[in-house]
């Protein structure tokens, strides 16, 4: 094979991993838009308080990632492409515990809910370092941008077709639809869409590269990076005082009805997407410390503007956060797959990832602790403190950054 077949090859080759990898970017985008925007939902539908709901947003991230770290040992063999595949059918077991309680009209306990909710988010942690590094073997470090602006805008699109689907679907409610039945058809569609990724990446180039996490490693990345995740550790904590809370307080607290809280959840989305176009589109290679730093500062005190707001105010501040947001998911993930080695991927996410469990549930009950024992259930006021404090919180990530 000559020189100019090879690169034919592999011009063909980069090719059909991006179609592939785009495709499965907007079936798993599905299940974000039908499920996991709805978890909260199907928590609030089942009588539990908006406190409880946010409750059961961030708890299962902490049992997730606990048993993560403890399933270590066992899963050095496996290469991160079989990995991504097992963790991929480990999602759509919770998927199907969930089809089973709506197809048997039960209602399930906080502590079942929160068991579900774990094993999907297991699932979930367990697959991202692993497939980022599994990615970082197949596109080359040019394609970089390109490959994740493209695929962040499929997300988002995906998301926002799953979450005009759901909001539809449960909305049919009012013709007197059975809501459990509701929750069994979106269930069942978020199943089978896990499924087809399982398939898709199975298409997808197979890699040697194992599961390889080392302890001391994370240690090392650790003290390399400890600014940053002192920083990101704070305002990551600050994040989590209100984020939880929203879908409870929006369904349970302002009363707004399954099409109206599609329509302000859609303006996230709706936000991200046209961020990520523009960032596709551009020609410009954006500093990613820079994207992080300023998507962060415009997103950190909009949840305070939250109590002022009717229906069409909420979809305009969830339209301007979902836009600084989406500048700091691809700023991010451009850090980790430009900044970082090769060999040092898989310890740096999955540190980044376990930093930003912890605090996420610790952010999550000091703010239930604050609605609950200080704000007497008021949760407007938790959303004004969130606003604030994210403000200060979000400061020192200007110069403590993910960069070598």
């Amino acid at each position: 094979m000559t020189n100019n077949d090879k690169d034919n090859f592999g011009v063909l080759q980069l090719r059909n991993t991006f179609k592939i990898s785009a495709f499965e970017a907007f079936i798993t985008s599905l299940v974000v838009g039908l499920s996991e925007n709805y978890f909260a939902a199907y928590a609030v539908q089942n009588g539990f308080s908006a406190l409880e709901s946010g409750l059961l947003i961030s708890l299962p991230l902490l049992f997730a990632s606990i048993m993560k770290f403890l399933l270590i040992p066992y899963l050095n063999t496996i290469s991160v492409s079989e990995f991504v595949k097992k963790g991929t059918l480990f999602q759509s077991f919770s998927l199907a515990l969930l089809l089973i309680l709506t197809f048997f009209n039960y209602k399930p306990t906080f502590l079942i809910l929160l068991f579900i909710y774990s094993i999907y988010w297991l699932g979930h942690f367990a697959v991202l370092p692993a497939w980022n590094r599994w990615m970082s073997d197949i596109i080359p470090k040019e394609s970089g941008q390109i490959f994740f602006s493209m695929r962040t805008r499929l997300s988002q699109s995906g998301i926002i077709l799953g979450l005009i689907i759901g909001g539809l679907t449960l909305h049919l409610n009012v013709i007197q639809i059975s809501i459990e039945r509701l929750f069994f058809g979106l269930s069942a569609i978020s199943f089978f869409c896990k499924i087809i990724a399982y398939y898709l990446f199975n298409k997808q180039q197979h890699v040697p590269t194992t599961i390889s996490l080392s302890k001391s490693k994370m240690y090392e990345i650790f003290k390399r990076y400890f600014l940053f995740f002192k920083s990101y550790s704070l305002f990551n904590f600050s994040l989590y005082f209100s984020a939880p809370f929203v879908a409870g307080y929006l369904l349970k607290d302002r009363h707004l009805n399954y099409l109206e809280f599609m329509i302000v959840m859609l303006g996230l989305f709706i936000g991200k997407v046209l961020a990520t176009f523009w960032l596709n589109t551009t020609k410009k290679q954006i500093d990613p410390t820079q994207m992080m730093f300023y998507g962060g500062l415009v997103a950190a005190p909009l949840p305070a503007l939250w109590p002022i707001c009717n229906v069409q105010t909420m979809f305009a501040l969830h339209l301007v956060s979902g836009i600084a947001w989406a500048f700091w998911e691809v700023g991010l993930s451009l850090c980790f797959f430009k900044n970082i080695k090769d060999s040092e991927k898989i310890e740096t996410i999955s540190l980044y990832n376990y930093i930003g469990t912890i605090t996420q549930v610790l952010g999550t009950c000091f703010g239930a602790m604050m609605i609950y024992y200080v704000f007497k259930n008021v949760t407007d006021y938790v959303f004004i403190l969130a606003g604030i404090v994210r403000l200060i919180c979000v400061l020192p990530l200007r110069r403590n950054t993910l960069s070598v």
